[in-house]
């Protein structure tokens, strides 16, 4: 049977929490935390020599109870490792629903490096580095998705997208923390897949005061704008014919080509050059195609 301790307030220690406390919420407790006492118990580490206790679970009771000015709150004493204790404290936040899409992102990133230091065996060996950049692959990253992913009621695909998600950085986040992007996936997608001075320009834009950027769409034109943004419309009909082509398999392609050779004396001509190896480079292939049309 697990065992309720009634612990000073003074006597918790409330540190290095990955997410601030909701101040409304707090508020909110402290009131009904006054009237009618605490319900939930909270979490927190073993003693240390002064007899006090850090606070793995229960941080909006814990400010609430200090709010309604309650002596002492009642609390369940963790006796794992330090890792398991920070590995308690992730999942409890990460099993709310009122997380953002932002917030979750961190706390799993935070998950997986207790996953990895409490399971050594869930490494692979070798330097990643270079593919953590490259296909925002991490280290032991297969088994620990698909164990959190179990975990918290979601596919391990979901899990992946939320660590890439983790790679911008802490004040970044913070910009980002109390506006509408933090919980729009999109966003926080195209923001972990840019550039690290990139993704500084897209949020800069994105949380401007006055004028934020519409969407990511917005923010990126600021940022990198195009070098040529007048294009005529022909332009715009010989990106989507070399689109196009580039697209379609190798039968749909000599389909197409036959078609030329039967339709006009300019096509044909450009059949012809094609045919003779005059016209090898497809862009070139596809530029004549626009001018004979």
């Amino acid at each position: 049977m697990t065992e309720i301790l009634t612990i000073p307030v003074g006597r918790i220690l409330v540190a290095n929490r990955l997410r601030a406390v909701d101040a409304d919420y707090v508020q909110l407790l402290a009131a009904s935390m006054a009237e009618t006492g605490q319900h939930t118990p909270i979490q927190v580490g073993s003693p240390n020599a002064a007899g006090e206790h850090r606070l793995i679970a229960g941080a909006h009771r814990h400010a609430a109870a200090l709010v309604a000015g309650l002596p002492s709150l009642q609390a369940i004493v963790f006796t794992g490792s330090e890792l398991e204790a920070r590995m308690l404290e992730v999942d409890e936040n990460l099993l709310r629903r009122e997380l953002s899409e932002l917030d979750r992102a961190v706390f799993l990133a935070e998950r997986k490096a207790l996953y990895e230091a409490l399971h050594p065996q869930a490494r692979h060996g070798g330097d990643r580095s270079k593919q953590v950049e490259e296909n925002f692959h991490l280290p032991g990253q297969a088994s620990f998705a698909a164990e959190t992913a179990k975990k918290i009621g979601v596919s391990p695909r979901q899990v992946r997208t939320y660590l890439m998600r983790a790679r911008i950085e802490p004040e970044l986040r913070a910009q980002l923390a109390a506006t509408r992007w933090a919980d729009h996936g999109a966003t926080l997608d195209a923001l972990a897949k840019a550039a690290p001075l990139m993704r500084a320009k897209l949020v800069a834009a994105l949380t401007r005061p006055m004028d934020p950027a519409r969407n990511i769409a917005a923010a990126l034109a600021e940022a990198e704008p195009r070098l040529n943004p007048q294009r005529s419309a022909d332009d715009e009909h010989l990106a989507r014919l070399m689109t196009a082509w580039r697209k379609a398999p190798k039968r749909a392609r000599d389909m197409f080509l036959g078609h030329l050779m039967t339709s006009d004396a300019a096509a044909q001509a450009l059949a012809v050059e094609l045919l003779e190896g005059k016209l090898s480079d497809e862009d070139r292939v596809l530029g004549a195609i626009g001018r004979a049309a």
